[in-house]
């Protein structure tokens, strides 16, 4: 296998770096969408196209009767205007890949010719998932609600994220939450407006505003002595016109971030008992609505062990580590494997790569290799047993 994945790795670094030049943001995956089209075609795979508006999915049959496993990656890029200097730098202005969604791509584009090669040693089914709208989008439920998950159905599921920071090569993973939930989150204050010379006449309610805020720094505190500790971040604050009215609204709005459902539980719970103390301490009239963005990212514990050894089967035992704790950030994965048995995990991108969703990030072509043997060695060893 590596003498072939030697071979072919200029012409996907290549496909990265064109992918990299014309990066497009949720849902407007049309000229990646047709690469991957026109590469996977090109292999000998049929293709779908339109699963969740802009996806891309094949199927490889090996011929033999056995199992079913899903390969995913990421196609879209982030609203953010490149400032690397790079000789194939985004030719779209205001948009880049800035979280490695298009070294994503060209490793499972990859990974499909690596299988495709093996194809008579297989046994069963290998489903390429190229999805759209991980960003903000929610592309993998749209997908989903496609029916990615049928014709055929998964026995199992399995991505990376490259990972800035860590040595190119090294792999993390980790049972059960990998990746935060995300649930925004919006409080609607209504008060009595007036006159600013007359608070006393008014329910003010940006200062109702204020003494919320400060309860959430408090939550936060409590959270923190937790292994997993809560985040609620406050991002918006919308009230008032002029300096000598009191309004009458005030709105805040920000995220939740937690590692499961009865911690997002326990979040609303807190919040919405302070709020209506809040409310009826200063008779106004205060409400909160959530909004689910992304669930947790859940990693099955057999699926997890499975990439764990395959991991140190194919780096080394030295390259493979136990995430230390669960990422704050999330990640629309978590929809199929809310579905499915499955492992999301993360590979080096090098310690001196610059952070996901920075104008000066990229995706670090070294780390093509071993992404693609890994993601093979996945796909081999769990069909064949």
């Amino acid at each position: 296998m590596q003498d072939l994945i030697n071979h072919i790795l200029p012409y996907y670094r290549d496909l990265r770096r064109q992918i990299h030049t014309f990066p497009e943001l949720r849902y407007e995956e049309k000229i990646t969408a047709s690469l991957v089209k026109r590469e996977l075609q090109k292999i000998g795979l049929t293709v779908q196209t339109g699963i969740g508006q802009t996806g891309v999915v094949a199927v490889l049959d090996s011929g033999n009767p056995g199992k079913t496993i899903g390969l995913r990656a990421d196609m879209d890029a982030l609203p953010i205007t490149e400032n690397t200097g790079l000789m194939y730098q985004s030719q779209h202005p205001g948009k880049m890949h800035a979280c490695g969604h298009d070294g994503h791509v060209a490793t499972l584009l990859g990974v499909a010719h690596i299988l495709h090669q093996q194809k008579h040693q297989l046994r069963g089914k290998v489903k390429f998932i190229f999805q759209p709208a991980e960003e903000g989008g929610a592309g993998a439920k749209a997908m989903i609600e496609d029916g990615v998950l049928e014709n055929p159905t998964m026995d199992a599921i399995f991505a990376y994220h490259n990972y800035p920071g860590i040595p190119t090569g090294t792999i993390l993973v980790r049972p059960g939450c990998t990746m935060y939930g995300n649930t925004e989150f919006s409080i609607m204050i209504y008060g009595k407006g007036g006159h600013a010379a007359l608070p006393e006449w008014t329910i003010n309610p940006i200062a109702i505003s204020a003494e919320i805020i400060q309860y959430i720094r408090e939550l936060m505190l409590d959270f923190a002595e937790d292994l997993e500790p809560s985040v609620i971040t406050i991002t918006q604050i919308q009230s008032g016109i002029a300096t000598n009215v009191i309004p009458d609204v005030a709105n805040l709005g920000g995220t939740i971030r937690a590692s499961s459902a009865n911690n997002f539980q326990e979040v609303k719970k807190r919040l919405a008992q302070k709020l209506q103390g809040i409310a009826q301490h200063y008779s106004a009239v205060v409400e909160i609505t959530f909004k689910e963005i992304y669930p947790p990212t859940i990693n099955t514990v057999d699926e997890t062990e499975f990439v764990y050894s395959q991991a140190i089967h194919v780096l080394g035992e030295e390259n493979v580590n136990i995430k230390p704790s669960s990422g704050r950030a999330s990640e629309d994965f978590s929809f199929f494997l809310e579905k499915v048995p499955g492992c999301y995990f993360f590979i080096g991108n090098g310690e001196d790569s610059a952070s996901c969703h920075s104008s000066k990030y990229n995706f670090n072509d070294e780390l093509l290799p071993y992404a693609m043997k890994l993601l093979s060695m996945i796909a081999i060893k769990y069909l064949n047993g």
